[in-house]
């Protein structure tokens, strides 16, 4: 009996970017959990944001090695469970109660804030154990609802920006609202496009310049107002696109895309 599993060589590569990003989501829950002020939060948001990075390499690695596997598929839902259901809970809970003290501080508002808080990552874990057992049926073009990743993302980019643009600290229990808008997406059966690069040669090189734009501006900590825009409107568009291609069916009742 081996003491320890083997496995190849190409295969440390994605999962140890998955591992790192888990790590971060450990960091950016203590970071909030610990924070007493709303600078102190904007660490913990941007730990969020080098986790979406993270997510999104981790599976390109994995296709450009060929070091795809289930174990890998496994990995990176637990990780995601604690880095977009667990983190973007611990941020939002505690940029409220700090932010808006007199409502949220104490009392019954902070028992129902803290509330949601649950819901949201109960509805995270239920839409990554859907994801898992429905990928095969939806085909992969769509996601079925909002990726939760997409809304950690979301809800990390906009608190930064609200910060960036100086807003009052009264306008901060939007984010409860936006937190339960998001919990509610994580689990409908909105379908949501899944990022292909176009075979349009203008179409493109936006998407790429976009791409390139996010991964350079996150860890420069540059430009949260543009990063909230630019997410925002991918999954406002994805879903008008997704309920007009799809009619109301099922998504993987409808057909690919002839090729170019």
């Amino acid at each position: 009996m081996r003491l320890f599993d083997r496995f190849p060589a190409r295969y440390l590569a994605p999962n140890g970017v998955t591992c790192v990003g888990l790590v971060l989501g450990l960091l950016s829950v203590r970071t909030s959990l610990t924070a007493d002020t709303l600078a102190q939060l904007q660490g913990s948001a941007w730990l969020i944001l080098y986790a979406v990075l993270l997510d999104k390499a981790d599976g390109a690695i994995a296709r450009r090695l060929n070091a795809s596997s289930e174990f890998g598929v496994q990995l990176d839902s637990f990780s995601d469970f604690v880095t977009f259901g667990i983190c973007p809970a611990a941020l939002i809970t505690q940029v409220v109660s700090i932010g808006a003290p007199e409502t949220f501080g104490s009392g019954p508002a902070h028992v129902a804030l803290l509330g949601l808080g649950a819901v949201y990552v109960l509805t995270a874990a239920i839409r990554l154990a859907k994801f898992n057992v429905t990928t095969a049926s939806v085909g992969t073009r769509f996601f079925m609802g909002l990726p939760s990743t997409s809304s950690g993302g979301l809800l990390a980019s906009a608190f930064l920006a609200h910060q960036a643009n100086g807003f009052a600290p009264a306008t901060l229990p939007f984010f409860v609202g936006f937190m339960a808008l998001n919990a509610a997406l994580m689990v409908s059966n909105l379908p949501q496009p899944k990022l292909h690069i176009s075979s349009q040669p203008a179409v493109k090189a936006l998407q790429l310049l976009i791409v390139l734009s996010v991964y350079v501006f996150i860890p420069l900590h540059f430009a949260p107002t543009y990063l909230i825009a630019v997410s925002g409107l991918y999954t406002i568009i994805g879903f008008i696109y997704g309920l007009k291609v799809t009619g109301g069916r099922h998504p993987g009742e409808v057909e690919a895309p002839p090729a170019h």
